[in-house]
């Protein structure tokens, strides 16, 4: 069986969805913008088998939502920036026009392969326990009875001799410089307001003015 290539371009005011499939008959389909568009484009890809499906993505904030759940549930997900795709089509124009944005990404899709999406839930995961951690450390009073204290902070508690606040406030820095190594390694993961918390040494030197 072949498989189905379907791209998925982010139009400032509408999603377009295009549909390639093995009758090489085209599906199209629009979706508006709102609070429920990623569940909406979801539920209409379900029609189509995981593990035979290719959906090319253009990169963009709502793009990047779907593309983790996409991947998580077996689609084969691939991601082009708007740069990859406007150098490519400025290196390779087509014989004859493709007609709309879409259509060129998808066409993108079946001549060029690119390299496939790899879901960013396992990172997330990953600093959604380290927050989870850093929310435990920062809620620890004195008065904690020790049954509801983090094993990290029991552990110096009985180990030191010293109040559970200070246990806690004396593990902070180290688990937050675990948050800014994650945060460097997987910088997608950076939203303005985590660049404001753990990264203020940048912004500082981006607002700096320069002599």
């Amino acid at each position: 069986m072949q498989d189905i290539n379907i791209s998925i371009y982010f139009d400032p005011n509408l999603i377009f969805a295009i549909v390639h499939q093995p009758n090489n008959i085209y599906l199209s389909k629009k979706f508006q913008y709102d609070d429920a568009v990623i569940e909406e484009i979801y539920q209409w890809l379900e029609q189509f088998t995981p593990n035979r499906t290719h959906i090319c993505l253009l990169k963009h904030d709502t793009a990047d939502i779907l593309a983790d759940e996409l991947v998580d549930n077996g689609y084969c997900v691939h991601h082009v920036s708007t740069h990859q795709l406007l150098e490519w089509f400025t290196a390779t124009p087509p014989a004859t026009p493709d007609g709309s944005p879409v259509r060129a990404l998808l066409r993108y899709l079946e001549e060029e392969n690119p390299e496939q999406y790899v879901s960013r839930t396992p990172q997330i995961e990953t600093l959604l326990n380290l927050f989870d951690n850093l929310d435990a450390l920062e809620a620890v009073e004195d008065c904690d009875d020790e049954d509801s204290l983090p094993k990290d902070v029991l552990r110096l508690v009985k180990q030191r001799k010293i109040s559970a606040l200070t246990g806690a406030q004396s593990l902070i820095p180290a688990l937050s410089e675990r948050i800014r190594e994650h945060l460097m390694r997987y910088p997608e993961l950076i939203t303005p307001e985590l660049m404001e918390d753990f990264f203020p040494e940048l912004l500082e030197a981006i607002d700096r003015p320069k002599h």
